[in-house]
């Protein structure tokens, strides 16, 4: 199925099911998770497919928690991811599939790292742009975007942190394919992987949905940063042999 074994087919769509229910719960977590296993069965999952396949989930969490967007906010992001996607895109199309997988597994440990610190960041005008841009380029670069924006919003209630995220992310999920497309990196082998990831997505999403409200932070943050760590080690340790 999609040129992938049995085994590698039911492990992508697992990952990507938990990924997107973790997502859909607090507003990040189906890059981080996800990223490193597709990025070791097939390296054609990233950066491409993972970013278009995300789009339907972002659409899914904007609108159910839209009242508790901040147009705002997210209008800035998205002004700041522009150079970053722009960047992104032409390193992506002049690195091999190893570098990437290298810079995917790097970016997963620091967003773990950074994830740990309980300093608090402003949210203002410079910071939104900044974590923009960041978001961009990595999002670009390895399909794993979230964790500057979750910085950014760490301190806010999960369902303004939940929504304002994925509107910015619906736009610049957008804003990275297109440019990837342009720069090459989407071709008939993104696009029909994609198809193998978006019904997994969508029923995460929806699963996220009945489950957020039951679901204990200090319990389930555990428990993700470890997988995340444990999967960015597996596919650096994969990238070197």
């Amino acid at each position: 199925m999609f040129d992938l074994s049995v085994t590698a087919t039911v492990v992508c769509v697992a990952v990507v099911f938990i990924g997107a229910a973790v997502q859909g719960s607090i507003g990040i977590g189906l890059g981080l998770i996800s990223a490193p296993v597709l990025a070791i069965v097939d390296p054609a999952f990233i950066p491409a497919t993972i970013t278009i396949a995300v789009l339907p989930l972002t659409v899914l969490i904007a609108w159910a928690d839209r009242e508790h967007v901040r147009r705002g906010d997210a209008g800035l992001a998205v002004l700041g991811r522009l150079p970053g996607v722009a960047v992104g895109a032409l390193i992506v199309a002049a690195i091999s599939e190893t570098v990437l997988s290298v810079l995917v597994g790097l970016s997963v440990l620091i967003a773990v790292a950074a994830s740990l610190t309980t300093r608090k960041i402003p949210l203002n005008t410079g910071t939104l742009l900044g974590a923009g841009a960041a978001s961009g380029f990595m999002g670009t670069t390895t399909g794993v975007g979230g964790p500057p924006m979750a910085l950014t919003y760490q301190h806010s209630d999960p369902a303004t942190m939940r929504a304002t995220i994925s509107a910015f992310f619906f736009v610049g999920a957008l804003m990275s394919t297109a440019a990837l497309w342009v720069a090459g990196e989407v071709g008939e082998r993104q696009l029909e992987l994609s198809l193998l990831l978006v019904p997994a997505v969508v029923a995460g999403g929806l699963t996220a949905r009945a489950l957020k409200d039951h679901l204990q932070p200090h319990l389930v943050r555990p428990l993700v940063l470890t997988v995340c760590a444990a999967s960015a080690v597996a596919l650096l340790l994969d990238a070197a042999t």
